[in-house]
């Protein structure tokens, strides 16, 4: 009993030991940089001018992630782990929204500027804006009703305002996981002859590794 008793107190000591090399000197803040993929819905509203009604569609984004997490949650606890963070992304993106039987593509870059606030450890709220450059769209026309639209005028920009939820959990010391789902509000016209505007909503995975801990 107290060969087992010394084993597991040695076990405790070692662990607690580990813990405390792991967090001594270093820095209030992690920096992390990852692959991003998502899948999500888009939406495009009512088109007053040309009385278009724009359903969903599906899309898609593929990129890079720059996060900084900041501060300590507690006193004890390590850097990084604090109430706040910041992310930056660069994504290509691929949207789709329906019109009758057709559908309205677009291919576009998104950098998406986040603040972050940690609601409990591994969870947090996200805002902010997300800033789009439409490099251009498919078909070149559309039909609808026997009318028929040239798509060629969809190059145009965006500042979407963008909100959601993000939860990181840690694979190891230095890389995590991130999982998040976010709502993209769309402010501008897609063109002067498609005066709908397109949001979505996105759910996105996250591979980040630790450049800075």
């Amino acid at each position: 009993m107290r060969k087992h008793l010394l084993f597991v107190m040695l076990a405790v000591l070692c662990c607690s030991s580990l813990f405390a090399q792991e967090c001594e000197d270093d820095r209030p803040y992690r920096i992390a940089l990852g692959p991003k993929v998502g899948i999500g819905l888009d939406m495009g509203s009512h088109s007053k001018q040309e009385n278009l009604d724009f359903g969903m569609g599906f899309g898609y984004q593929v990129g890079a992630v720059f996060n900084v997490h900041f501060g300590r949650r507690y006193e004890m606890s390590c850097g990084g782990t604090g109430w706040f963070g910041l992310q930056v992304e660069a994504m290509y993106g691929g949207r789709n929204i329906k019109l009758g039987s057709t559908s309205l593509g677009t291919s576009c870059l998104e950098v998406p500027i986040l603040a972050q606030l940690y609601v409990i450890p591994n969870l947090a709220i996200e805002a902010g804006a997300t800033m789009v450059k439409v490099f251009g769209a498919s078909p070149d026309q559309l039909n609808y009703q026997g009318v028929t639209y040239g798509t060629g005028e969809i190059k145009g920009s965006d500042v979407m305002i963008t909100a959601g939820l993000a939860y990181k959990t840690s694979i190891n010391t230095s890389s995590s996981l991130m999982m998040d789902v976010r709502y993209n509000l769309g402010m501008s016209p897609l063109a002067g002859n498609f005066d709908t505007k397109v949001s979505s909503l996105m759910f996105s995975f996250v591979y980040l590794f630790n450049i800075v801990k």
